[in-house]
Order: C-alpha cells, then sequence, then structure tokens
C-alpha cells in the first residue's frame, strides 16, 4: 500500500536519522534511486537547519503532534520541492522510527509566490504614479512589471490621441528590435481591424487566439508580418483602459501558442488596468491645470489616497481571501491572513485621518498645530515606513495664520523628504521663545547642495513664500550625503 501510495513516504531511523525505507512517489519527486536514500539521513533530504529538523523531532516524539508543517525537500539535481508533512512514531525491528508522510504543494506555493509577486506590483505600480516621470519610462517600468508577475510573455500599452484621434504605442516589453515600430505603423492605419481596437470600442477585453494566421490576411497589418515567424506569442488578452466610462487606451498581452490568461490573471490584469487608467488620466488633468496652485493641491492629494488607502483595501481583500480560504482545512493557518488584514486596516485608518486633516485646514483653529504635526508625522511612517519623531511641546500661542504657514511648510518638507531624499529617519522640532516659534523638519537622507537653484520644483519655493507672508525666515542647510535640515521661523505675534 505505501509502495502504491501517491504521497511521499520515508521511514527514519530516530536515534542515527538516517533513511531506512522510501516509497516510489518519494524517489520520483526527488529523483534518487532506493539504494542512494538508505545512504541518506534526513538532514540530506530536508532544506533546513538541523536545529529546525531536531526541534520538529522532539515535538513529534514528545507531544504525538503528527503535523510538521511546509517544508521544502531538496531533489537531486539541487531544486526544492514544497510540501506539507505531517509524521508519527513506529516501532521497526525494535526501534523507534519516524514515518513522514508529504503532500506535493509546489503547485499551490507557486500561487501563493506568484500572488504575493502580484501584490508587489501592484505597490510598485502605485508607487511610480506619485513620481514625477515621464509617462513613457511609467508605463514601460508597468509592463516589465507585469509581465514578471504573470504568465503572459509580453506586454504593449496604447493611449488614445485625442487631438489626432489616432492610437499611439506608449509602453512595452518582452518585443523584439523594430516590432513598437511596426506596431504604430499597423495602428495608424485608419481601419485597421484589431483585438486592440474592438476593445477600445467596447469598453470591454478581448481575447484573440491564432494571431499568426488571421494576421496575414489583414492587410493593414502588414508591418507586422515580417515578425509572426519570430515572435513567441499566438493569442492576445485586451483590456480597455477606463476613466469615468471613457476608453484611454488599452493594454495588450501576449501569450504562446495554445495558452492564455485564467481568471485570477483576468482579475490582476483588471487592476493593472485600473491603475494604469488612474496614471493617465492624472497625467491628464495635470497637465491641463498646470499653473494652477489650487488643483495641484488636489492633485496631490489624490496621488496619496491612489497610493495608499485604495492599496490598503487591495491588500485587506486579498488577506481576508486568503484567509477564507485556507479556513476550512487549516483554520490556524487563517491567523496570519487576517492580521495582515488588521494591520493593513488600522494603517488605512490613520492615513485617512491625515487627509481627511488636510481636506480641512480650518480644524488647525479647532485641534492645534501639535495635534496636525503630530497627525502628519503618524501618517508619513504608516504608509512610506519612515521613522519619525517628534518633539513639539504645548501648543504655541500664535494666529492662525501663522499655525497654517507652519503646518503647510512641515508637509511640504515632509512630502519632499518621502519623494527624494530616501531617508530612513525624520524628526520634527517646535521651539517656542519670547520672539517667535521655528519649526525644524531634518531627515538622513541623501541631501542635495543647497546652493543651487531647482528649476521647476515648487516646494521650496512655496516654504520661502509662506513664510515670507508671515514676515518669518527660513533656512535650509544640506549637502550631498548629508541629509536635509530646514528652518523656519516665524514671529508669535
Amino acid at each position: 500500500m505505501i509502495e502504491q501510495a501517491k504521497e511521499n513516504i520515508f521511514l527514519i531511523d530516530v536515534e542515527s536519522r538516517r533513511i531506512v525505507e522510501s516509497n516510489a512517489s518519494l524517489r520520483e519527486s526527488l529523483g534518487y534511486s532506493e539504494d542512494e536514500l538508505n545512504n541518506m539521513t534526513i538532514y540530506d533530504v530536508v532544506a533546513a537547519d538541523r536545529v529546525s529538523i531536531d526541534a520538529n523531532i522532539r515535538r513529534v516524539l514528545e507531544q504525538g503532534n503528527p503535523s510538521v508543517g511546509e517544508r521544502k525537500y531538496v531533489r537531486k539535481d539541487g531544486t526544492h520541492l514544497d510540501v506539507e508533512v505531517s509524521a508519527n512514531v513506529i516501532l521497526r525491528d525494535d526501534k523507534r522510527t519516524l514515518v513522514s508522510v508529504a503532500h506535493d504543494v509546489t503547485e499551490r506555493a507557486r500561487m501563493q509566490a506568484l500572488l504575493e509577486e502580484r501584490v508587489a506590483t501592484l505597490s510598485r505600480i502605485a508607487a511610480d504614479l506619485v513620481l514625477d516621470l515621464p509617462m513613457e519610462d511609467i508605463l514601460n517600468a508597468l509592463a516589465a512589471s507585469v509581465v514578471s508577475a504573470s504568465t503572459a510573455v509580453s506586454c504593449l500599452i496604447v493611449l488614445i490621441d485625442e487631438e489626432a484621434g489616432e492610437i499611439r504605442l506608449v509602453g512595452s516589453h518582452g518585443v523584439p528590435g523594430g516590432y513598437e515600430a511596426a506596431a504604430q505603423a499597423a495602428y495608424e492605419k485608419a481601419g485597421a481591424a484589431s483585438p486592440v481596437r474592438e476593445a477600445i470600442r467596447t469598453h470591454r477585453p478581448v481575447l484573440f487566439s491564432n494571431a499568426r494566421r488571421s494576421a496575414p490576411a489583414n492587410p493593414h497589418l502588414a508591418a507586422l508580418h515580417g515578425f509572426n515567424p519570430r515572435v513567441p506569442w499566438d493569442t492576445a488578452y485586451v483590456v480597455p483602459l477606463l476613466s469615468r466610462g471613457k476608453a484611454l487606451g488599452a493594454i495588450n498581452f501576449a501569450y504562446p501558442p495554445g495558452q492564455g490568461p485564467v481568471e485570477e490573471e483576468k482579475v490582476f490584469f483588471g487592476a493593472v488596468a485600473d491603475h494604469a487608467a488612474v496614471a493617465v488620466e492624472n497625467a491628464r488633468l495635470f497637465s491641463e491645470a498646470r499653473g494652477k496652485a489650487a488643483l495641484e493641491e488636489r492633485q496631490k492629494l489624490a496621488r496619496e489616497l491612489h497610493d495608499s488607502v485604495s492599496q490598503a483595501l487591495y491588500g485587506i481583500t486579498l488577506g481576508v481571501e486568503t484567509a477564507r480560504e485556507v479556513l476550512p482545512d487549516n483554520p490556524e493557518r487563517a491567523a496570519e491572513p487576517l492580521d495582515y488584514a488588521v494591520t493593513l486596516a488600522e494603517a488605512g485608518m490613520t492615513e485617512m485621518r491625515a487627509l481627511i486633516f488636510e481636506l480641512r485646514p480650518e480644524s488647525l483653529e479647532k485641534e492645534g498645530l501639535v495635534a496636525a504635526l503630530e497627525k502628519a508625522a503618524a501618517g508619513v511612517q504608516a504608509r512610506h515606513d519612515i521613522r519619525v519623531e517628534t518633539a513639539l511641546g504645548e501648543e504655541p500661542d500664535a494666529p492662525l495664520e501663522a499655525k497654517e504657514s507652519l503646518y503647510r511648510i512641515a508637509q511640504e518638507a515632509l512630502h519632499n523628504t518621502v519623494k527624494h531624499a530616501r531617508a530612513a529617519n525624520v524628526t520634527i522640532k517646535l521651539v517656542r521663545d519670547l520672539e517667535g516659534i521655528t519649526l525644524q523638519v531634518s531627515d538622513d537622507g541623501v541631501g542635495f547642495d543647497a546652493n543651487c537653484d531647482f528649476p521647476g520644483h515648487l516646494g521650496l519655493k512655496s516654504m520661502r513664500e509662506r513664510v515670507s507672508r508671515q514676515s518669518g525666515t527660513l533656512e535650509i542647510a544640506s549637502g550631498p550625503g548629508k541629509g536635509v535640515r530646514i528652518l523656519a521661523r516665524v514671529p508669535s505675534g
């Protein structure tokens, strides 16, 4: 029965830790012969240190607990086999012998790793959306991230040029040299029927198979005909980029012949398309509103909401879904993803409080400058994993306009730290004396040459304007590799 079992089974002598028997499934899974395994110990098979292996054996012997948990076994070729192990003790020739039964969970582990990679990909995409980068750079990085986190072999991203009414290729990954230019030429054909145009027209994803066979029949795609024998794909899955019911473009995911996205991957691609649509729409809104300070503030807030709260909500959903998946078979394993979801929920609440405060600066009058700075510090620490220390003391006696100026200066300084400094620690201090109030914000980041001008960077200019309106002063001390210290001083009267 053991020899015919599909599970991986082997027997280990407790005293010597030597393998004394194994079944065909284990030998096939690991690539060893029976004689080879009989000359090995459990330490040669389990990819863990001896202390951990011995601790598990003691637990089985002393507590009679058959569950060992997930482990990695080492194959003969050096690769790893993911297994879920249970063990018990029997007497064999009057010797205590450990019977280990290992269930192959390689596919489950692969899917979990892929899920984690997709979460990380969405996080990276969300982070890239708030960087001051050209749209082509953002979408090229997005295409590369999506291919690495999916089974697609290439990705093309196109946008609709509203002025010209044409499709424009703006991002790609995994395509041969010259393919982008050929694809652009095909898109420019006025009547070219393609999965991309159909997805944009219908606002629905399109799955297109046998592309190599059908492409030569379409003269509008002649520019791509020469690539058909060389590219590894034959299936396209195209997802439209939609914003407020309007198509902005599409993402084309390519697959080898006979392959395509499963349902879980389609959901992931939908989330990616939503992120990309946000990036495109934000870029267009920002371009239209350039020079309008009020709208720039709203855009900044929208980016922060998208980068923090929406990301936290997505992570909470994944955590709960994972817990629901493992709950029927292993309730204990559900605790970890649920704890993860709770942690994200708490971080999201902290972030929302900080953002609500930014939306309602008039609450400075009720809550005060000290409370506002504490919330700003907590928000940065929660969403960017930067350690923020505060030394603020009691609420200063100053006009509301002076408090708001100091708060906005601190807000801008923290924003610059997050965006440019690559800092691990930030300190915010508030000092009062008879002549005025001094705000100090310092970090241990990369710093910069404070004597240089930075055209186009409005943060430092905004700080100087705010402190000047209060008849105050602003000092900036920094140097390459020396962090940044900003001192803003306003009169208290």
